[in-house]
């Protein structure tokens, strides 16, 4: 297996750039082969979500109209922050705007890479728990449902594709696949099922 780079850039075009986001059309080779252009997405931003899991074992769902999508989406809380701030500390905000939640006790379980085909966005996981309850406070703009679901029927939405925000998939899956490998602190896996 290869490592190293097989990849050539012989131009880097930029036609388009915004606050959150540029658009790349290079003119690279594969290998020394032909040249050809490869057009893809390069973040500005990285992305958060956040598995709130409450005493009870329930977790909480953030809905909205996504308009890329032309859809509603039930997702986990989370969005994205400049690339510069420490993940933990875009989770908590992204919590605490969104369900009005702080925690005191975190773990990151996902740091994925979303299409790596065509954007490089990189998504980090993380489960919140010893939650305590606020009031949420949203970004102008955002039009926010919230809904509690027990930590399974949220596995189960994940898997039907109720649920489907793949940020938010792999987050949940990642939590269940450690809870059930006996990989999380005891206290996180007596509320969502292990204990």
């Amino acid at each position: 297996m290869s490592v190293t780079n097989p990849w050539t850039v012989l131009r880097r075009d930029e036609p388009f750039t915004c606050p959150y986001f540029s658009v790349r059309s290079d003119l690279v080779s594969l290998a020394a082969g032909e040249p050809r252009r490869y057009n893809s997405i390069r973040m500005k931003v990285f992305g958060v979500a956040v598995l709130p899991i409450d005493r009870e074992g329930c977790t909480t769902l953030v809905g909205q109209y996504r308009y890329v999508l032309d859809r509603y989406s039930w997702e986990l809380p989370g969005g994205g922050a400049p690339l510069d701030r420490p993940p933990l500390e875009a989770a908590r905000a992204e919590l605490s705007e969104e369900t009005g939640y702080r925690a005191a006790q975190w773990l990151q379980i996902l740091d994925a890479p979303v299409a790596p085909g065509t954007i490089d966005e990189i998504t980090r996981g993380f489960v919140a728990w010893n939650l305590t309850a606020g009031e949420p406070h949203p970004e102008p703009g955002e039009e926010l449902a919230i809904r509690k679901v027990p930590y399974v029927d949220a596995i189960s939405m994940a898997l039907s594709g109720e649920i489907s925000h793949v940020s938010s998939i792999a987050t949940l899956l990642s939590l269940q696949a450690r809870l059930s490998r006996r990989e999380l602190p005891v206290d996180l896996a007596s509320l969502v099922g292990g204990a």
